[in-house]
């Protein structure tokens, strides 16, 4: 017998730079009671897990525990891009953060199948910090109109990059990239502080967006009720 739960696909990157922990662990273990999930990545197989974030979260029992019991999770994915016939199984499309993603899954022709895909069905597409961006260059299907134009969204900050100061160079700015989709970009008040934005439009699309990390709770809450249509209370 066939799953009657929402089914969600969140999506990792396959570079090199990886994905970041708690932005996969927080939204997927209070999503996962209530859904089915499937975790798919750029190439399939592994993906690299960006080992900062394990040990900046070594201390948080959430992350540690999945770090320690899930591995299978990140460790045997399926190809996003075999994933595209199946497109409208899924009810909500996640795109998780990490250094990662800009360099591959975010602008790849599996991910430009999804959005227009999920556009089209007016079904939740979502991303988290630098997976935010996988809205920045997507367009209205058939059209040059961004579908950021009017929405407001969040996700890494100039500044919190400046903070930061990896050593990885970025291919392009998130917040840069939002702003110059058409989009309102919102941030917390202080750098690295949570912030989940949904924004719908008049036809019921819903874009949820987290700004960081932090955000990662937050994020997999606003999912739920988007879903459910009531307050998460786990």
């Amino acid at each position: 017998m066939s799953s009657t739960k929402p089914k969600v696909l969140m999506v990792l990157t396959s570079n090199e730079h990886g994905w970041y922990l708690p932005e996969l662990v927080y939204p997927y273990e209070i999503l996962a009671p209530y859904t089915e999930i499937t975790v798919a990545s750029h190439l399939g197989g592994e993906s690299p897990l960006d080992q900062s974030s394990v040990a900046a979260f070594k201390d948080d029992e959430m992350c540690a525990r999945f770090v320690r019991e899930k591995e299978g999770i990140w460790k045997n994915t399926p190809k996003l891009e075999d994933l595209v016939p199946r497109a409208k199984e899924f009810d909500v499309l996640f795109y998780v953060g990490g250094y990662g993603p800009t360099f591959d899954v975010i602008d790849s022709e599996a991910t430009i199948a999804f959005v227009d895909e999920f556009y089209r069905s007016k079904k939740i597409i979502c991303g988290i910090c630098h997976g935010a961006a996988v809205f920045a260059h997507r367009t209205i299907p058939g059209t040059t109109k961004s579908i950021l134009e009017g929405h407001r969204v969040t996700g890494i900050s100039d500044r919190e990059v400046g903070i930061l100061a990896s050593s990885i160079e970025e291919p392009f700015s998130v917040e840069g990239e939002l702003v110059k989709a058409g989009a309102k970009f919102e941030k917390a008040v202080e750098p690295f502080g949570g912030h989940v934005v949904v924004s719908s439009d008049s036809e019921g699309r819903v874009f949820v967006t987290g700004q960081n990390p932090a955000s990662g709770i937050g994020i997999g809450k606003a999912i739920y009720q988007e879903l459910f249509k009531k307050p998460y209370q786990g």
